[in-house]
Order: C-alpha cells, then structure tokens, then sequence
C-alpha cells in the first residue's frame, strides 16, 4: 500500500488546477436517525457514458461543509439555484466554521449520522474510508456524475485503495499575503526571503504593528511554516512518501528554532499575546487583523476570500507575498494539495440525487459563477471554463493557487493533516512559546510522537 500511494502522490505533481477556517456561526439541523443503505441500483461504471435525466430523480439530501462567510453565501445561493433547476430534490444545508468541525464529523460519522454530501478533508480519506468503502464508490454513479472534467491526475488525490471516494475541488497551498496598507504606512517592502521577514520585525514594532502571523489556534500553521524552512534547508520531506517519519530530531529542533526566532524578533505575536487578545477566534475576525496591526497571515489560496473581504470593508488592501526561500536552498519547500474535496455518504437513501447535486456543484457553468473561487480555482474543466468567460479567474485565489503550482511544489502527505499529528503539533509550538520546553526538549518528544503516530496511521 505504502507503494502504491507513493506512486500516486508523485503522479499528482502534474495536476495542474485544483482547512480551511472560517466563521464559527453554524447551522446545523439536529441529526436524524442512522439511514438505512440505499436498495436502489447503482449505475454501473460502464454506463458512465450514458447520462441519465436528472430531472426525473428525486429526494432530500443534508448537504454539509465548512468554510467562511463568503463561502457560506455562495453555497447557499447555488443550492437555491440547484432547487429551481431540479425542483424534485430538497437540500437541506449545514454550514459552520472549521473549529470544532472536524470532531462534529467525526462523532456522526461514527454514529452512522452524516449528510448525505459532505465536504471533506485530505486527510479524512484515510481516517474514514482505510479500505475505500468509507465513501460512496463515486464512479458507480457516472450515470449522473460527470468525471470527464477532471483529469486522472486530480482524482488520484481522491482514490483510496483505487476506489473513488471523494473529489478534489481544486488544489491549494499556504502561501504569504500581506496587508499593502499596512506596508506602505511603514514604508516597508514585501519580504523575499526569510532573512528579509527577520528584519521586518524591527521595523514594524517601532509603530506596535507585527509584519506576519501563523493564525496558531491549532498550532498547524506554526510548524508548517517551519516545515518549509527546514525542507529548503536540508532537501527531506517532512513526511516521506511511504509515510515514514523524514525530519531527523536535530531538524526537528531547527524547526523549532526557526519559529521561536520569529518571536523573538517580534515578526509574529507569541502564543500567549494571541490567546490574551481573541482566544481561539481566527485571526480574520480580530482586531489586530481588521486594525492592520498584523499585516500578514499564512492561508490556504482556497481561503483567503475572508481574509481579503475582511480588510476590504476596512477599506485596506490585501496583496499576494513572494514564496520566501534561502540562499543554497536544496528544494522548493512549499507543499500543495486539495483543497477539499466532495464526498457522498455510501448510506445515503438517495444516492441518485446526491450525484445530482455533486455534479451541479462541481460542472455546471451556473453553479460555478455563484461559487466563484470560494473553494479555489476550479478542478473541473467545465467549472474553469465558465469562470473564464465570467472573467472571474481572476484576484487573490487564483494567483496564490498559480503560485503554488508553478514553484514546483512538494505533495503534501495526507498525514500530514492527520487530527493526532496537529496535536503533537501544537503541544510542541505551545511548549517552545510559553517557555515550558527548551527546543531540544520540545524536538525529542516530537520526534518520539511522530514516529509512533505515523507508525500506528500510515498503513
């Protein structure tokens, strides 16, 4: 298996268009008893080429996701959009930001109580599905789904043990994005390298203002940002493709070095001061975001609308950074992905219309005007194509995501998202931050955790 799935992560490096947060308002109805697996056939493989008449099928789906207030708008004007075209299935949306989100699908997952469509993450696929039939087999419903428009390459990230659980939206990576406003009041320049980042922490506490921030509430963005540094320094994956454990302890420990230098230059807040001001509130919703007091954030492309919008009403700009690197760097070091895929629960009562409304969310060219880049630039050929005609590849979404692709990206595991390896995460940034833990007391622990997690989940 662990061959297989390096060869599939290496053949995912030709894709070429492809957690993110967002509000903690939610609403979800109260979850229904467990369904009954569905009696209906499935249209086979084979019939794929077929398409049958969507209109003639019916039902009522909970179509679940997560993701910011700009997203949350436009799902809920394309399912209203859905329901005109196809009056014979009801949708009943459940929408939330990601924290706490992950849990809440767990828990139904393993009640037997989830939506009948889901929007998931990269690393869900190998948590719910570790033999491939977590999900429904997506290419049994081909009667209704068309797969055409996407290529091979993208739905190799949505395969588990061959088979189709998920399909990718489009892919993403963290990059740099900064607020102009806030640079032009400092008179500073955007950062090219991580030397020029250091120095702007001078610059910028002089006038009580921080160039950066690792949104840490999950203490992900931290160590990623590290991950970078150390996979440019020394050449290794973080997370080798057949699912060992890459980084030595001592890279680890640089890891943590490198983060704790950027606090102690003041280009980022520490744990403590971001906790002491909002908690766990994502950082778009603050203060010292909507202030312009932080002027930089580390996001997925697929989620940086609420970062934009947010400063937009401040009426303050927000710009995409440069890819930051060293001298005698030995790899790219920046890392793509999903952005997020769609899933179908394999009990859905109503497989039919769950591939109906799937294949409007991803194919048809309305759906794909109202949706916009909310979820990222597009997988699908005929998503693409429409936002093309609209004019709307266009803006922050699209030129982070073009970014990423064109720096020759590193895959980026899907443990790497794992639920237990954020946590040893986390504790090991907190540690470092609050000063609980020097960085090679930190590293040794971490070392320890990731090579017995990875060991108990990469399988």
């Amino acid at each position: 298996m662990k061959k297989a799935l390096a060869m599939a992560m290496s053949t995912c490096l030709l894709a070429t268009s492809l957690v993110g947060c967002g509000s903690n308002e939610s609403k979800q109805p109260e979850a229904s008893s467990t369904p009954a697996p569905s009696t209906e056939a499935a249209a086979s493989p084979e019939a794929s080429a077929e398409a049958a008449d969507p209109s003639a099928v019916s039902g009522t789906l909970r179509f679940n996701w997560w993701g910011g207030d700009d997203r949350h708008t436009a799902t809920l004007e394309a399912v209203k959009a859905f329901e005109a075209k196809y009056p014979n299935i009801k949708v009943e949306s459940e929408y939330g930001g990601w924290d706490g989100h992950a849990e809440k699908i767990t828990t139904q997952m393993t009640g037997g109580t989830a939506a009948d469509v889901l929007q998931v993450n990269y690393d869900w696929l190998s948590k719910f599905s570790p033999d491939g039939t977590g999900f429904l087999d997506l290419e049994s419903m081909g009667s209704y789904l068309d797969l055409s428009t996407f290529s091979e390459d993208v739905l190799t990230f949505g395969r588990r043990k061959g088979i189709l659980n998920a399909i990718p939206v489009s892919t993403t990576g963290r990059s740099m994005y900064f607020n102009k406003t806030t640079f032009d009041k400092v008179g500073a320049e955007l950062p090219k390298t991580w030397d020029d980042l250091l120095a702007l922490g001078e610059k910028f506490s002089a006038q009580g203002l921080y160039p950066y921030d690792l949104d840490t509430g999950s203490g992900f963005p931290g160590w990623y940002n590290s991950i970078v540094y150390m996979q440019q320094k020394t050449g290794r994956l973080f997370i080798n493709e057949d699912g060992t454990l890459g980084f030595t302890q001592e890279d680890i420990k640089e890891g943590l070095d490198f983060y704790k230098s950027l606090e102690d230059a003041k280009v980022i807040r520490t744990q403590e001061q971001r906790s002491n001001e909002a908690g766990t509130t994502p950082l778009y919703q603050t203060p010292s975001w909507l202030d312009g007091k932080v002027a930089g954030v580390l996001e997925w492309s697929s989620s940086i609308g609420k970062f934009e919008s947010a400063l937009e009403e401040k009426g303050q700009e927000l710009v995409l950074g440069n890819l930051l690197t060293l001298d005698g760097a030995k790899s790219t070091g920046w890392f793509m992905k999903p952005s997020l895929l769609f899933a179908i629960n394999k009990d859905t009562k109503s497989p039919e219309a769950a591939a109906v409304l799937l294949n409007y969310i991803l194919n048809d060219p309305e759906a794909a005007v109202i949706l916009g880049t909310t979820r990222g630039i597009p997988a699908s050929s005929a998503a693409k194509e429409a936002l093309q005609a609209a004019g709307e590849l266009e803006g922050l979404a699209y030129e982070g995501t073009k970014q990423i692709e064109d720096c020759q990206p590193i895959i980026m595991s899907p443990y790497l998202e794992n639920s237990l390896m954020k946590e040893i995460y986390k504790e090991a940034v907190e540690a470092v931050s609050y000063g609980t833990a020097t960085t090679e007391e930190a590293a040794a622990t971490m070392y320890e955790e990731l090579v017995d997690t990875l060991e108990s989940i990469a399988q």
